[in-house]
């Protein structure tokens, strides 16, 4: 039962990364558009700072995602500990 967990945690994180973070991102896009008036509304500030709210926030998640995947690297090589102690091998 156990593989099974893993398995299901492991496409959890693939559908969420895989797939929601350009949906998230596509979001954004709209919502900016739809701000600024492109869509045949009239423009809406809030639509348009909720908009770039989305894009930063996969912004975001992705600048954490590369700093994840490189943690060891930066520890070794700059003695740079961004993320908690339990994260890095000992």
């Amino acid at each position: 039962m156990d593989i099974v967990s893993a398995i299901t945690k492991v496409l959890a994180a693939g559908l969420l990364l895989g797939a929601g973070l350009p949906a998230l991102f596509a979001i954004g896009m709209r919502l900016e558009a739809a701000g600024h008036g492109d869509l045949g509304r009239a423009p809406n500030q809030t639509l348009r700072i909720v908009g770039y709210a989305v894009i930063g926030l996969v912004a975001v998640v992705i600048v954490v995602g590369i700093l994840w995947v490189t943690r060891q690297t930066l520890n070794y090589y700059l003695d740079l500990k961004i993320f908690p102690d339990f994260a890095y091998k000992k």
